[in-house]
C-alpha cells in the first residue's frame, strides 16, 4: 500500500493474528502522495499506475524492483501518444494466461471531469527491459459499460 511518500507492507509471515504493518525503506524520488491509483505485483516488480496526485488524475507509471537490495522507485518514461489517459479508481490485475501473460491490465476508472471510462490497456515488459502500454482490441458487440469505483454487494 502506498500512503503519502511511504510504501507500507502488511506482513503475514507470523500468522494472521500476529500480522504487522511496516514501512518498506526506499531511496530517491517516489511517486508522491496520491489516491485512487493501482499497484500490481509483476515479478520481480511492483508496478504503480495513475491515481489522483492532488488536484488531478495522473497517468504516470512507476516500478519498484524487488530483486535489488536498495529499493528505489523508477518512473517509466513512455511515449505520450501510446499510454492510457489520466485516471483514478480504475481496476487492475495481472494476466496469468494466454498471449497477454505477464501483462498488468487496467480497465475503466474516471477522468478529471468524473466521466467513467471503459477502455482496457496492458502494460508489458519486453525481454530487452523496455516497457510499453498497448490498448486492448475492442469488439463493438461486447464492450463493458464505463465504470469506476464499483462496489458489489
Amino acid at each position: 500500500m502506498l500512503a503519502g511518500d511511504e510504501l507500507y507492507l502488511f506482513d503475514l509471515k507470523n500468522k494472521e493474528d500476529e500480522a504487522t504493518w511496516g514501512i518498506v525503506p526506499t531511496t530517491g524520488k517516489t511517486p508522491g502522495k496520491r489516491y485512487g491509483h493501482t499497484l500490481c505485483f509483476s515479478k520481480p516488480h511492483i508496478v504503480l499506475f495513475g491515481g489522483n496526485i492532488g488536484s488531478q488524475p495522473a497517468n504516470d507509471t512507476w516500478i519498484l524492483n524487488l530483486e535489488k537490495t536498495t529499493f528505489s522507485w523508477l518512473k517509466i518514461e513512455l511515449n505520450e501518444e501510446s499510454i492510457p489517459s489520466p485516471r483514478l479508481y480504475h481496476a487492475c490485475g495481472l494476466c496469468t494466461k494466454g498471449n497477454a501473460q505477464g501483462m498488468m491490465i487496467i480497465f475503466g476508472g474516471r477522468d478529471n471531469s468524473e466521466n467513467a471510462l471503459n477502455d482496457t490497456w496492458g502494460l508489458r515488459r519486453h525481454r530487452d527491459g523496455r516497457w510499453d502500454w498497448i490498448s486492448a482490441p475492442s469488439y463493438k458487440t461486447d464492450v463493458p459499460k464505463p465504470r469506476y469505483n464499483v462496489k458489489y454487494l
